[in-house]
């Protein structure tokens, strides 16, 4: 291979891995999100980076808190909407026991920060092995039809998209089920141990949000939420988060 040929070869391969961290950077799939804002492309195909408009400055805890606090759900649950409700009302950043870059790049600046400088720590998990990883908990329960059906579109479309009907339909040859009906025979277990573990281990105190409520009332159940977790914020923040 000529000299030439592995220079177009080696700049085909960075323009390939650009491209990757272009994509992994950019909005979920460039729909309209609640939380992500709009995303649109642009006359170069390249979707834009949009702007979340926060009600407070985002900030950290100064001090932090010594008393961390996890927020737990099965995912699909709305853990994150929840975190942006948090943030919306009070500028204090949340955390997260994962890394997810589009969400640290898209409002959420405190990915893998599972300290008391956030004021809950999003998590998908069992209660922790180490006693006092968590002080305080709240437990973000979804119905388990709809939670797992969230999680499926996810697992095929990202965190704002729709797995295509196609996902439904096709069977395996191992079980001959369709995908979607092993994949709800083999996660309503999970649904059911996360949510008991929780209840019945996690030696601290629990506040149990039902995902249903938050939605039907986001007014009053996001005020019990920032009282457990001892935040005081004014009605103003609570109109922008109603009113958008």
């Amino acid at each position: 291979m000529s000299r030439r040929s592995i220079i177009v070869l080696a700049a085909a391969v960075v323009m390939l891995y650009f491209s990757i961290i272009l994509f992994m950077l950019s909005p979920l799939h460039g729909a309209k999100s609640a939380y992500y804002g709009n995303s649109y492309m642009n006359h170069f195909g390249f979707r834009q980076v949009p702007s979340v408009n926060w009600c407070k400055e985002l900030k950290w805890r100064s001090p932090p808190s010594p008393n961390v606090v996890a927020l737990v759900s099965y995912p699909g649950s709305g853990n994150t909407w929840l975190r942006y409700l948090l943030q919306q009302a009070t500028g204090i950043v949340t955390g997260s026991i994962y890394m997810d870059y589009g969400l640290r790049v898209h409002g959420f600046p405190a990915e893998n920060v599972t300290d008391g400088s956030v004021l809950v720590v999003k998590t998908h998990e069992a209660p922790p092995l180490e006693p006092d990883k968590f002080k305080s908990a709240i437990l973000l329960i979804r119905n388990p039809r709809d939670a797992i059906l969230a999680d499926f579109n996810r697992l095929h479309k990202g965190h704002i998209g729709t797995a295509p009907k196609s996902a439904f339909k096709r069977k395996s040859q191992e079980h001959k089920k369709s995908e979607w009906a092993n994949y709800v025979s083999a996660q309503l277990p999970v649904w059911e141990s996360l949510h008991r573990l929780w209840l019945t281990r996690f030696a601290g105190p629990v506040h149990i949000v039902f995902y249903e409520l938050l939605v039907q009332d986001t007014r009053a159940t996001l005020a019990d939420i920032l009282e457990f977790v001892n935040v005081t914020v004014t009605e103003v923040s609570y109109f922008f988060i109603i009113r958008g």
